[in-house]
């Protein structure tokens, strides 16, 4: 295992990256000494792969669960347990730092995740204080810090020029989101990660390799930067900008050896 020390230096690539994997290992460590849960803010998906990666090479995968309010959040806190606390523990909402709002809107308003996004951080609030925005028809569901919760219900008001509605309810009265997916099917020359994307998100190969260099491309929620990484049904592949979907059945093999997929994309 290494120190926490030997894991910074491994994993962080940025300034930022340092910061981010020093002040997780200072709450794991005040969670170990004080004997209480401690958490990050919500961290997105390279950061969370980032902690996850963290939590491993130092042995504390035991002791930290990571957790945004669902089991298929995208933005999550990482959560440390003292030893009197199992994960189940971690996120019962008597011990959640989370808090979820909703807004119940018009049905005859429109309005979209940047609409909300982009009014919460008109606050002056940072990013890191707000996990996932879900939205439905008649309006949405906003995870927040709990810290935050009161004021993000005073000052929200407007988003996208239409009136917010804001109340705090219960995180076990949290509505799953209406899932629209368009499926499709084609065949891959193996079931690597750059074929198998490129083939869902109508790139091409070349393209898919650039993006997943670049760490946008994202298999079970994790950053993958390896073009050849195996997918498999059940994964879960998000690119950034184009959207997440997910492998419903590996067919067999044509004449010509190419293996066929069939998978359903978020719309």
């Amino acid at each position: 295992m290494k120190t926490r020390e030997q894991a910074v230096r491994a994993l962080a690539q940025t300034a930022e990256d340092k910061m981010l994997l020093q002040q997780f290992f200072d709450k794991y460590e005040v969670s170990q000494e004080r004997s209480y849960l401690t958490h990050t803010r919500f961290l997105d998906l390279r950061e969370r792969t980032l902690c996850v990666k963290a939590a491993r090479e130092t042995g504390i995968t035991a002791q930290t669960v990571f957790w945004g309010g669902y089991p298929d959040a995208e933005r999550v806190m990482a959560l440390f347990l003292p030893d009197y606390l199992t994960a189940e523990d971690a996120i019962k909402p008597e011990n959640s730092p989370l808090a979820l709002l909703r807004d119940e809107k018009s049905p005859a308003d429109t309005l979209s995740h940047r609409d909300y996004l982009g009014a919460l951080m008109g606050l002056g609030i940072e990013r890191a204080v707000v996990g996932d925005i879900l939205l439905h028809d008649d309006g949405a569901e906003l995870f927040v810090a709990e810290d935050m919760a009161e004021f993000i219900l005073m000052n929200f008001l407007r988003a996208g020029r239409k009136r917010v509605m804001l109340s705090q309810i219960a995180l076990t009265d949290f509505r799953s989101p209406e899932v629209n997916e368009e499926e499709g099917e084609g065949s891959v020359a193996s079931l690597r990660l750059d074929s198998v994307a490129a083939l869902i998100f109508r790139l091409s190969r070349a393209q898919m390799q650039e993006r997943i260099d670049k760490g946008t491309v994202f298999l079970n929620q994790m950053q993958c930067l390896k073009p050849d990484a195996d997918v498999a049904p059940g994964d879960r592949i998000t690119v950034r900008g184009l959207g997440r979907a997910r492998i419903v059945e590996l067919g067999g093999v044509s004449r010509k050896g190419r293996q066929f997929v069939r998978y359903a994309r978020s719309v």
